[in-house]
């Protein structure tokens, strides 16, 4: 039973630490306009219809509002699935919490941590072959569709476009393994 214990926790723990810079990200519009910045596209749409459509999708996301005509009908079918996929994982992420919670054990956090680190650093292996991930690997995997692919008439190419998701995958590295390092340091002689 100390094993199964122990295995929630490493998982629960892992699961949280990458799931909070995936919210950060999705249901707040500051990611998607700072990466505006590091890429053309966002300029091209033209920066008030590019706020609007941030808004109008972090809102989407957050079952807080819809998305506007502005947005293809196919756009708005796969962000439909999209925000369902999203809100799976948001479930597991209650749960993680919970599972912390129940099998926390302070005298592991400083070890799980150092192995969530090597986990999370392990997402980089996808970079240098991004573009067939995302075509061959990712997409056929969570959809039965081709939804995704989108085309100059899409408000996604203009936002989102696969410049931005390879910086994501850099963003949850970099920040869950920041939660994780800091996790290690306060629990490694006990600080915090």
């Amino acid at each position: 039973m100390k094993r199964v214990k122990k295995l929630l926790f490493l998982l629960s723990l892992l699961y949280t630490t990458v799931y909070v810079p995936l919210f950060l990200m999705i249901y707040f519009p500051n990611w998607y306009l700072i990466n505006c910045r590091w890429h053309p596209r966002c300029e091209l749409f033209g920066k008030d219809r590019t706020l609007v459509a941030v808004e109008e999708l972090t809102s989407f996301f957050k079952h807080s509002g819809e998305l506007s005509g502005m947005w293809t009908s196919k756009e708005r079918l796969h962000l439909s699935e999209v925000r369902e996929i999203f809100d799976r994982l948001a479930i597991i992420a209650v749960v993680s919490v919970f599972l912390i919670a129940l099998t926390f054990d302070a005298r592991y956090v400083s070890l799980f941590s150092l192995i969530n680190v090597s986990v999370v650093v392990s997402l980089l292996i996808v970079l240098p072959f991004f573009d067939w991930f995302w075509i061959d690997v990712f997409h056929p995997l969570l959809f039965d569709n081709e939804l995704w692919k989108n085309n100059m008439r899409d408000v996604s190419f203009y936002i989102m476009p696969r410049q931005f998701f390879k910086f994501s995958v850099l963003f949850i590295v970099f920040l869950s393994c920041f939660i994780n390092l800091t996790l290690w340091f306060c629990f490694k002689n006990k600080r915090c």
